[in-house]
């Protein structure tokens, strides 16, 4: 018995030594994940909203109907699309105190999003209600077959970054149907324009025509009304939303 034993137990070593060898090894690709803080490609879509009801802090009014203090104008329910390389972006935010906010678009890349582009300086800052930030050559072409990340953070205490208030959506950059492109190039009527848009699902290029001029022709005044009810989640929000005065950011 006493010699059987001495006969495995250098091979229980050596398995053992195996064991340890394959479980530090596995412990590599967990480092190195847990350093990059970019959002993985299975990650569930963002939501488009700050958790929440919560502000910066910086008003005593109370939250309207716990209306999320900061709403990317985006679908609630799925990926947005465009055709559009410079997209309009544009979002709501609810408190009335204005604060530092900072602008970011990731793009998709093996399975990662890298940063493709950052706004904040010290005149970027939020006015209550729905903001525009304009198509420009200061934001980056975009890529058609390509999919991004957006993201707007609202700086509540500069000396407490975790205190921010975030959100983030998502939205892919399309070819142009054929059938689609002759029907808009026929056309220079920017309602005409918009609900073409609109019926071919490219949420981001009706909301742009939508409202991209200030005009209060009813045609204009519905449809903006039926985007901002996409973004929506409640009756809450779509009153909110409906209410909003609009800001044009240039950058």
């Amino acid at each position: 018995m006493i010699q059987q034993i001495v006969q495995i137990l250098p091979k229980l070593m050596a398995n053992k030594l195996i064991a340890a060898i394959l479980v530090g090894i596995s412990l590599l690709p967990i480092a190195v994940i847990a350093e990059d803080k970019a959002p993985p490609d299975d990650k569930a879509p963002p939501t488009g909203r700050s958790s929440g009801g919560r502000g910066c802090g910086t008003t005593t009014q109370p939250a309207p109907s716990n209306v999320p203090a900061l709403i990317l104008l985006a679908p609630s329910s799925y990926s947005g699309k465009t055709i559009s390389t410079r997209p309009t972006f544009a979002w709501f935010v609810r408190d009335a105190a204005a604060v530092a906010m900072e602008f970011r678009l990731y793009e998709q890349e093996n399975n990662r999003y890298k940063l493709l582009k950052e706004i904040k300086d010290d005149n970027f800052k939020t006015f209550p209600g729905i903001m525009l930030l304009s198509p420009s050559n200061s934001i980056p072409e975009l890529t058609v077959g390509k999919r991004y990340r957006w993201q707007v953070e609202l700086v509540c205490d500069p000396s407490r970054p975790s205190g921010n208030l975030f959100a983030e959506s998502e939205i892919e950059v399309v070819p142009i149907p054929a059938n689609l492109k002759k029907q808009v190039e026929s056309t220079s009527d920017r309602l005409t324009q918009a609900k073409l848009y609109a019926q071919a699902n490219l949420w981001y290029d009706a909301f742009g025509e939508a409202f991209a001029s200030p005009s209060d022709e009813i045609g204009l005044k519905d449809l903006r009304v039926s985007l901002l009810d996409q973004v929506a989640t409640d009756d809450a929000e779509k009153e909110v939303l409906r209410g909003s005065e609009i800001h044009s950011l240039q950058r």
